[in-house]
């Protein structure tokens, strides 16, 4: 499917979810100035803004949590809706204990990083975690992951004392320990396995992503899902630009994600891409 950067959505807009990294944010994860433009003419117009992130609820840091507009919050890619104020949660989907301990069991194996997102934290092992340095994570993305984890001894042990397990993630080296993990998630059933780098894995329940997600928020505030627009980058952002009114794949996003989308934006993350798409969208709208 092709796309012109320069047309954009027409009509009401209602509600907008974006994805962080990537997308809304810069590589060296900062705010655009013409993001924030953009999320003070939402304000203005009432319009309320979700971030919709795989990180755990916890990672959406102080900083981003006083955003103009942010009104919600979509994390571990859909198994959690929360309020971005207060972080009560309005929804769960989770993976579960049970379900988190097998994966770990089956790929316990192999040389790979395994995080568990729990509680609405993210926890890491620590002789696994020491190696993330060598999956050639982006040096933005590996510190803000480092920053995001909260290191433990065991995993194992992890799973006995924490109330509910959201989701998992594996950071894999070689195509046998990536096939190795979607054998295991397959051979168990009833989870989606979805991907934010190229050297991950993110996996959860089945019913668990940002489109049903972001679906489950419109219907909780009685908005018709086709005056909601969202913006992401990667795999894991496809179920919501397939599912809400306007999905805008941004123009740097990742190989095959534009098919899902009704839009591209004309600039890339670090030009501000989702702040100019929603500022020319706002302006065509008040000309209606």
């Amino acid at each position: 499917m092709t796309h012109d950067p320069a047309q954009i959505a027409t009509g009401p807009l209602s509600i907008v979810f974006t994805d962080l990294d990537g997308t809304f944010l810069t590589t060296d994860k900062r705010v655009h100035p013409t993001c924030r433009a953009a999320l003070e003419a939402l304000q203005e117009h009432q319009v309320p803004f979700v971030i919709c992130t795989g990180r755990a609820v916890s990672g959406v840091y102080p900083e981003l949590r006083a955003l103009p507009a942010l009104s919600y919050i979509i994390a571990c890619n859909g198994a959690v809706v929360a309020n971005a104020t207060t972080s009560q949660e309005l929804h769960a989907t989770p993976l579960g204990h049970q379900r988190a301990r097998q994966l770990f069991d089956a790929v316990a194996h192999l040389d790979v990083n395994v995080d568990f997102f729990a509680d609405g934290c993210a926890y890491a092992e620590k002789d696994r975690f020491s190696k993330l340095d060598t999956y050639g994570l982006e040096p933005h993305f590996l510190a803000q992951t480092r920053r995001s984890r909260r290191v433990v001894e065991s995993l194992v042990e992890l799973l006995d004392q924490v109330g509910r397990v959201d989701r998992m993630s594996v950071y894999y080296h070689t195509p046998e320990q990536r096939r190795a993990v979607l054998e295991a998630a397959e051979a168990m059933g009833g989870l989606t396995v979805t991907s934010s780098e190229f050297c991950n894995l993110e996996i959860s329940d089945k019913e668990a992503n940002k489109g049903t997600a972001a679906c489950w928020l419109c219907d909780y505030l009685g908005i018709p899902v086709e005056e909601a627009a969202a913006f992401g980058d990667g795999l894991n952002d496809t179920p919501m630009l397939a599912a809400l009114g306007d999905g805008v794949a941004m123009a740097n996003a990742q190989p095959g994600v534009a098919d899902y989308a009704n839009h591209i934006t004309a600039l890339i993350n670090d030009e501000g891409g989702v702040g100019d798409y929603l500022l020319r969208r706002l302006a065509a709208w008040e000309k209606l």
